[in-house]
């Protein structure tokens, strides 16, 4: 259980390889969730309940994991705000904005417009989190995943 807990922890650091295998997974189970949830609503709609549930620990740990992987970066997790939070926001509003006035031209180009200011920011989070490599050594956030720290017996 503890192994599991570690998941929702924003605390570490956590290599790309580690991030990757994470993020897999919990995409991975979020959509077998979907799925279920899609066909329980169909016997009952509140037979959907629990599964819905159930994905709020998966978004947890995937903030949790994407803070540890910002950790081996040696950023705070602030950035989430900046690399998750504006572009959801940006995509809310231009979904809003969509809903507001369906067919209106002017509309549609304003939410256009926040989905490409959205998009930079979103391939820059991609590129921070998944690709770049950690900073080497220990840092203010955890010794370096890729090198244990050795324990010495005297």
């Amino acid at each position: 259980m503890d192994k599991l807990l570690k998941y929702l922890s924003f605390q570490g650091r956590a290599s790309r390889q580690r991030f990757w295998y994470t993020t897999l997974a919990l995409v991975g189970v979020y959509v077998g969730l979907v799925v279920v949830m899609v066909v329980a609503r169909i016997v009952s709609p509140i037979l959907s309940l629990p599964f819905l549930i159930a994905i709020l620990p998966m978004i947890v740990a995937s903030f949790a994991n994407s803070a540890r992987r910002l950790h081996d970066r040696n950023k705070s997790a602030w950035w989430l705000l900046l690399f998750q939070g504006l572009p959801l926001l940006l995509s809310t509003f231009g979904a809003m904005a969509r809903l507001g006035a369906p067919g209106d031209a002017g509309v549609t180009a304003v939410s256009g417009l926040l989905s490409l200011i959205s998009l930079p920011i979103s391939i820059w989070a991609l590129v921070e989190l998944g690709f770049l490599r950690g900073t080497s050594g220990p840092n203010k956030y955890g010794d370096d995943p890729l090198r244990p720290v050795s324990e010495v017996f005297a």
